[in-house]
């Protein structure tokens, strides 16, 4: 079957009779749905299968997979790759130098905007005309600039395989997508920010070093507690009400740490609410800091909040803040200097671009005030788990597996011996084999994975 195909290097395709432009804001998914829908395919798996084009490890994100479907397409393969998402598991994604999280990414719902379908698919059967957005697929981008409404997310399907298959779903949704209403939505400065970073890259400010997950729901939280106060709630809100969210909270994470520091503060002066401890004073903010399914690319942000309550704070000495036990308000928790060492001192260079360390005037590298030791440990851990792919694919980190020997229970098969089961240690059971089974595994301990 074709969803069983793997990219093969050296394995070439012609250029299809019937094809596409693509567009330069269109990930590769897209391009080789409207290819199959173009050609006359029932459906893209069914495409796929008849010229034995690896589809899964295009939707992958692998290079060779890409490189193929550039073939077909008679497209630049680079400028594909650039639009198109790498898929590293367990919910983790990167485009090019950002990473991105199930959190983040729709997958496989698919949204539109109704204005774009009804000015470039004059009909159901012509859904291929219309390239998907990369930047639709992110989950804080809600509305279209170019028509200044809302995006509306089609039905969904019951099996992933339907649901990845763009064109074929513009095709069934059609009618219902142009009997959609028009939700009238105002230009955002923030989603023209990440439109802006998804399609264009990073820049310079400090807000451009947090990673992409990291800056679209910060902004989104920091408006909700701007917004309705500190018993705001997580859950419960519409898409347009996130929509002013995130506009709100960008305006403060754009300058950077210190307006941030700045907005904290000033929620504490705020009438009617409890300014004694800042669990409740941030609610929301807190709440969703804390949370487990945050990774160690969060460490950034978490800092500043730290050092924040740190400084405008009580807190009893050895109260975790934000999994940093507090050294106690009698010592201001001040933060003594420490120098770079090991893996963060190799990687100095990015440390600087990120913003977490500062180069001297006499060239030395130091981190920024705010940087723990804590955190250079998780930038270690995302670097090593999460490096950036190019082409081939990211490397991820497998864990060793050791076999270990296991006790045995066995029968005596002796008529003097007593009846009961007893147990035998593999030593005297297996003897000299032992030796070479240890040998085994501690080659198995040296061996590289």
């Amino acid at each position: 079957m074709a969803k069983s195909l793997p990219a093969i290097p050296g394995n070439t395709f012609p250029q299809l009779p019937l094809t596409v432009r693509h567009a330069a804001f269109e990930p590769a998914s897209s391009l080789l749905s409207r290819l199959a829908a173009r050609g006359g395919a029932s459906s893209m798996q069914r495409f796929c299968g008849d010229i034995a084009f690896p589809i899964d490890p295009l939707f992958r994100g692998e290079g060779i997979a890409i490189e193929q479907l550039a073939q077909l397409a008679g497209c630049d393969a680079a400028a594909l790759e650039r639009v198109s998402v790498r898929h590293l598991g367990k919910g983790h994604f990167r485009l090019r130098d950002e990473f991105a999280s199930l959190q983040s990414f729709q997958r496989l719902r698919v949204r539109v905007c109704p204005e774009c379908v009804r000015a470039e698919a004059p009909s159901a059967a012509e859904s291929w005309r219309v390239p998907r957005r990369l930047q639709w697929k992110f989950s804080s981008i809600r509305s279209c600039p170019e028509h200044g409404c809302m995006l509306v997310s089609l039905p969904p399907e019951k099996f992933s395989k339907d649901a990845r298959d763009y064109s074929a779903q513009l095709r069934k949704h059609y009618g219902w997508i142009l009997d959609q209403p028009m939700v009238p939505a105002e230009l955002s400065l923030f989603e023209q920010y990440l439109t802006d970073r998804i399609l264009k890259g990073r820049g310079d400010r400090w807000i451009d070093r947090l990673e992409l997950n990291v800056v679209s729901r910060a902004c989104e939280v920091l408006g909700l507690r701007i917004a309705q106060g500190p018993d705001a709630s997580l859950t419960g809100h519409r898409e347009a009400d996130w929509r002013s969210f995130g506009g709100s909270g960008y305006d403060v994470l754009k300058d950077g740490p210190v307006a941030l520091s700045d907005c904290l503060a000033a929620m504490a002066r705020e009438e009617g609410v409890d300014g004694r401890f800042f669990g409740r004073l941030f609610g929301p903010w807190t709440t969703w800091l804390k949370s487990r399914s945050l990774g160690d690319e969060f460490e950034p942000l978490r800092d500043v909040v730290r050092r924040h309550v740190f400084d405008h704070f009580s807190v009893r000495r050895g109260v975790l803040v934000l999994g940093v036990p507090s050294e106690g308000k009698a010592s201001s928790n001040a933060q003594e200097p420490f120098t770079l060492k090991g893996f963060a001192k190799r990687n100095s260079e990015d440390l600087v671009r990120r913003g977490l360390a500062k180069r001297q005037a006499d060239g030395c590298i130091f981190p920024t005030g705010f940087v723990t030791q804590r955190m250079l440990e998780a930038y270690e851990r995302e670097k090593k788990s999460f490096p950036a792919c190019n082409g081939s694919g990211a490397r991820v980190a497998v864990r060793r597996m050791v076999p270990t020997l296991k006790k045995r229970r066995v029968r005596s098969i002796s008529p003097s011996a007593p009846s009961h089961r007893s147990y035998v240690s593999p030593q005297r059971r297996w003897g000299t084999s032992l030796q070479t089974d240890c040998c085994t595994v501690r080659m198995l301990r040296n061996s590289t994975v």
